[in-house]
């Protein structure tokens, strides 16, 4: 039986090979995209997860609670780690660490800039590091020991094993290697070259020793079968214990769930990436959706060329169930074929996918979950594509099949434009998203952010440059290209630095809010292009102006100071005048509102250099400032950056979230029009007769082609009238997320239905022009 379903299938295929060819084409598409999307969610899901007891490991968190708010951080003091243990029995590793830091490594004439962490011991027992040479128990417990991972290893002492020899860091401190690890894979929170002691970094840094102090992070691997709600309210007051004036509630939070969920609003988890996770994840179905509505329409309106076919099966005995094995049995051969194609277009795709995402997807075809996916999608597609024109045509009466009675009901015809009125749907939905997205990160980038970002460079300070900064300034400023020049503590791409130490005049007593704390030297705001609204910035010109800060124009409305030049206000106990108010710049993310913001003059803080050059002549400027850089830092490459292009990678995510809706779009409109290009033909071959006999009674071609693209034009009209609503609603949640939008436009909706249109049009008229030109003596002659 089995065999000759085959052989029916394959009679059918060749039989009415262009709706083959469209299947195979619409299928092939629509599993490539849903497979990549199903990739890329794959290896988001399985982000950090990747730790063996994964489900152990936590980070410890703070919620600080202010005035009107709370804000949920990472940052904790940096002794918070060894109290925990000691103190906290659940707690069986924890470990500080701090944020990626870029240090010169050099041995003997190999020096390179090299990106790495400080840590405690612990951080070794808590992650699943595979450890290639060194013992873990003693890798980072005396000072100056390094770990390196293993291409840093060869990188700088070849074959020899690199245990036990020295390396110079920052160009004067010996470290000893002590290990050497294998990195992380791509799908890892932590991107590193070498772990060194926290303790070194402590030496430099005491201010992290106080409990009122946040800024290195917190890890830890609870015991197994810890209550963590219950350990939560353990350790809630653990920090308030240790600090009276302390605003902070100690908990823990799993690791693994950071990436996908770590966006907190007021203290509760409110999203993360998981959104764009669950978005595309919908996308996969829906164009897979597409794709098997073509296969449905395509089967069901040949129904009447299979009728006799049916109805002599029925006749000599099958069953209705024995149909409905076989036309599934074709779906499952068109889609398993389609899957062996889309398996190459996914092959032929992935380097661009990877580049596109910024991901390292390989497939491995001998992964069973990965092969379970291939096949799992290809089974889906299957059954979905199958199961509607394999009902349907296994209802058919034997009886009227052959004596040709057989017409179509009103429901039959309704069910597949309602079909075609679904895909176009959900492909205008994708329209219309693609250009909100891409019109709000337009916005993002062309946005005054209050400050000029464009011909602004910055590095690092660093080297012999941080104790001889005036006279490395004074020289930078001799070279003509160079304008203006300064430093600071903050990069101005996110919060650095942030206090509650600030007090005023009249203030009530249950206030506290966080104000953002820059450090700079003299010239800062000038060479940022801040716009000084009232009062005057720090000079030398009056003496020590350390005791005075400059706000914006959020820290003063706070305040409720109209006028707070000249005012006194208490920082962190000391009476500190106010000199300078700043308008309003943005400081982090559009997806913040501008926060109080305050600059004070300790140079002696400060680690970015600024510089603003001028546009004319830019390469050669760039070099004399490498030259002067060298001057003071021979063996320091000169690693400068422009402002504008730091703050374009702010947005990077949404640029690749922008590019992959751009593209699925893409390929959604293809499918969709693939399976009205396919019923456009078969209409046109079913009303060759009607065409025939219009033409011979005078009508134009003109009037042919209209008659036969109104029907499909208001199939069209109506998906767009039900995705312009949906796809607001979609679209206004998303932005939602943005306290500065680009908003939406009405235009947006009326060009993307006019498009859709358009491009329906194209594809149907193509098949219409061409029935219309036929002779219709032809036409009649045939019936």
């Amino acid at each position: 039986m089995f065999k000759n379903y085959l052989k029916t299938a394959f009679r059918s295929f060749k039989r009415h090979k262009s709706s083959f060819l469209i299947n195979v084409i619409g299928l092939s598409i629509g599993m490539a995209c849903s497979i990549l999307i199903l990739l890329w969610v794959l290896d988001e899901l399985n982000y950090d997860r990747f730790h063996a007891d994964s489900d152990q490991i936590y980070q410890v968190m703070e919620h600080q609670v202010y005035s009107d708010n709370m804000f949920t951080t990472q940052s904790t003091p940096g002794i918070l780690s060894p109290a925990l243990k000691d103190e906290v029995p659940e707690f069986q590793y924890v470990s500080t660490y701090t944020w990626n830091m870029e240090y010169l490594f050099t041995n003997e004439e190999k020096s390179f800039k090299e990106n790495g962490i400080y840590a405690r011991p612990d951080f070794f027992h808590i992650l699943d590091f595979k450890i290639l040479h060194g013992n873990k128990d003693e890798l980072i417990t005396s000072p100056k020991s390094v770990v390196i991972s293993k291409e840093l290893a060869i990188k700088y002492f070849g074959d020899e094993n690199a245990l036990g020899n020295s390396i110079i860091i920052n160009g004067d401190e010996a470290h000893t290697v002590t290990g050497v690890f294998e990195k992380f894979p791509e799908n890892s929170t932590f991107r590193f070259d070498y772990v060194l002691p926290f303790e070194d970094w402590l030496e430099n840094n005491s201010w992290a020793t106080d409990w009122g102090n946040n800024g290195p992070r917190t890890i830890a691997k609870l015991y197994p079968g810890v209550d963590v709600s219950a350990l939560n309210t353990k350790i809630n007051d653990f920090i308030k214990e240790r600090n009276e004036n302390s605003n902070v509630d100690l908990f823990v939070y799993p690791f693994a769930d950071q990436y996908l969920y770590g966006q907190f609003e007021q203290g509760e988890v409110v999203g993360g990436r998981i959104e764009y996770v669950r978005l595309f994840t919908v996308v996969a179905i829906f164009i897979l959706l597409i794709a098997c509505i073509n296969f449905m329409n395509l089967s069901t309106a040949k129904a009447t060329k299979r009728a006799k076919e049916v109805g002599i099966r029925k006749s000599i005995g099958a069953t209705k169930g024995s149909l409905i094995g076989q036309f599934i049995g074709e779906s499952m051969i068109i889609t398993f074929f389609s899957l062996l194609v889309s398996v190459f277009l996914v092959e032929l795709s992935l380097p661009v996918f990877n580049a596109l995402t910024d991901k390292v997807i390989e497939v491995n075809y001998l992964e069973p979950s990965l092969l379970m996916m291939f096949i799992g999608t290809a089974l889906f597609t299957g059954l979905v594509a199958g199961s509607y024109p394999a009902f349907y045509l296994s209802s058919f009466e034997a009886v009227k099949t052959l004596k040709g009675t057989l017409k179509l009901s009103g429901g039959e015809i309704f069910a597949r434009k309602g079909l075609v009125v679904f895909q176009f749907t959900l492909s205008v939905i994708l329209i219309i998203s693609t250009i909100i997205v891409y019109q709000q990160i337009q916005y993002t980038q062309s946005k005054n952010l209050g400050y000029q970002k464009e011909n602004l460079i910055t590095f690092t300070v660093e080297g012999d440059i941080d104790n001889q900064w005036d006279t490395f300034q004074s020289q930078l400023l001799d070279i003509p290209g160079v304008t203006a020049a300064s430093r600071a503590s903050a990069s101005f791409m996110g919060r650095n630095s942030n206090t509650s130490g600030l007090s005023w005049p009249g203030m009530d007593p249950d206030t506290r809010v966080l104000f953002e704390n820059v450090s700079t030297d003299y010239g800062l705001i000038e060479t940022m292009g801040f716009e000084l609204i009232a009062g005057r910035t720090h000079s030398e010109e009056f003496g020590a102006d350390t005791a005075r800060i400059v706000i914006n124009e959020t820290a003063a409305a706070i305040i409720g100071m109209e006028n707070p030049v000249g005012e006194y206000i208490t920082l962190w106990g000391d009476e500190t005048e106010i000199i300078g108010l700043v308008r309003d710049f943005h400081f982090q993310n559009l997806r913040h509102e501008v926060e109080p913001l305050f600059f004070r003059l300790a140079p002696e803080n400060t680690w970015k250099a600024y510089a603003r050059v001028q546009s004319d002549n830019i390469q050669n400027t760039l070099a004399e400032m490498e030259q002067v850089y060298k001057q003071f830092n021979p063996d320091y490459p000169f690693g400068y950056e422009f402002m504008d292009e730091q703050y374009a990678a702010l947005y990077r995510s949404e640029q690749r979230i922008g590019d992959l809706a751009k593209y699925f779009s893409i390929f959604a409109i293809i499918i969709s029009c693939l399976g009205l290009f396919g019923l456009s033909a078969f209409t046109a071959e079913q009303r060759a007769k009607e065409i025939g006999v219009r033409k011979v009674l005078g009508a134009s071609v003109q009037n042919l082609v209209m008659l036969l693209t109104k029907d499909f034009t208001k199939l069209v009209i109506i998906a767009i009238t039900i995705a312009i609503p949906t796809s607001w609603y979609l679209m206004n949640g998303w932005l939602a997320d943005f306290a500065y939008s680009s908003g939406m436009q009405w235009w947006v909706f009326a060009a993307s239905g006019v498009l859709a249109v358009i491009i329906a049009w194209l594809t149907v008229s193509w098949q219409s022009i061409k029935a219309a030109l036929v002779n219709p003596v032809q036409s009649l002659k045939s019936e």
